[in-house]
């Protein structure tokens, strides 16, 4: 396999359409439905399905492509150090974050950053908390955005603040007596007799998830099953093998009327919060101090802003 066919790929699974991923990759539709055909053999599998009007993931797919996107980016991460290591004066910053992050609002937040500074390099890296912190102790990102886990205080040489706090949405198995909600919210001890599925814990939402019920002093039954994908969580809660707990943000288009929000108690919705860390006892360049600034001190006002527009 090569990087293009897996360029081709993660285009193809972006766009549904092999026309617009061609054209998105610069490349002819033969170009690229080639390449994807050869890496399909080459993994064993499909990895989508080909109809005459969408182009979806197949089961494998599905699997497969967070780890065809993570060596895409780490080719990006590869080019970006390289740069900057060859170039003294090419301004580099490094946001790494879980995947819970709303990048959406992410990017809202730090537009006027890239403003004031248009020739610094924005890149960001997507990994599980256990990579992130790893990565920041050795200072291979300059930031990081993750949920903030109350039970799990943070590390004396690291600073800390908010970003971002979202809502949290419940979405019924289908044979939840809870899947017919009225006025969009349920509070959080109405639906602690369901079994919820949980991601990964890599990301963070499975540890919040259990936070939040901890919190309202009731017991979380856990389905026995893992996943990686929020889509995956909430296909199974479509087939009613479990409800599942979301932020707003990772609640997919045909799922998203079937959702609610989820109260710890009436005008109190349950929130997930998300902050930024970094070291607090390196040095770092101008331009990056400069963005943990802009953090503490514009970010907020910018959410609302976003929020309310």
């Amino acid at each position: 396999m090569n990087l293009n066919q897996l360029r081709y790929a993660s285009a193809t699974a972006a766009e549904a359409s092999f026309t617009k991923a061609a054209e998105r990759c610069h490349v002819t539709q033969p170009t690229l439905s080639n390449g994807i055909a050869q890496l399909e053999e080459e993994l064993g599998g499909a990895l989508f399905d080909r109809t005459t009007r969408k182009v979806n993931l197949t089961a494998f797919g599905k699997d497969v492509l967070p780890l065809i996107d993570a060596v895409l980016q780490s080719q990006g991460e590869l080019q970006a150090r390289a740069k900057a290591f060859f170039d003294p004066q090419h301004q580099l910053l490094r946001i790494g974050l879980s995947p819970l992050i709303d990048m959406r609002l992410l990017t809202q937040v730090i537009a006027p950053y890239r403003t004031e500074f248009p020739d610094v390099d924005v890149f960001f890296k997507e990994c599980f908390l256990d990579d992130l912190d790893a990565r920041l102790e050795k200072g291979q990102i300059d930031v990081m955005l993750c949920p903030f886990l109350p039970h799990e205080p943070t590390a004396r040489s690291t600073f800390s603040t908010e970003i971002y706090t979202e809502e949290l949405r419940y979405l019924p198995a289908r044979s939840s007596a809870m899947t017919q909600v009225d006025e969009g919210a349920v509070l959080l001890s109405q639906i602690a007799d369901d079994t919820f599925i949980l991601s990964y814990d890599g990301c963070g939402l499975a540890n919040a998830t259990r936070s939040l019920f901890s919190s309202a002093d009731l017991q979380l039954k856990e389905y026995s099953g893992h996943t990686m994908s929020y889509h995956v969580m909430q296909e199974w809660a479509d087939l009613g093998i479990g409800s599942t707990i979301l932020p707003g943000s990772r609640i997919s288009r045909e799922f998203r009327d079937k959702t609610c929000r989820v109260m710890l108690a009436p005008q109190h919705p349950a929130l997930i919060r998300i902050d930024a860390l970094w070291n607090r006892a390196a040095t770092y360049p101008k331009h990056i101090s400069a963005f943990h600034q802009h953090l503490i001190e514009r970010a907020p006002s910018l959410v609302r802003g976003a929020a309310a527009a």
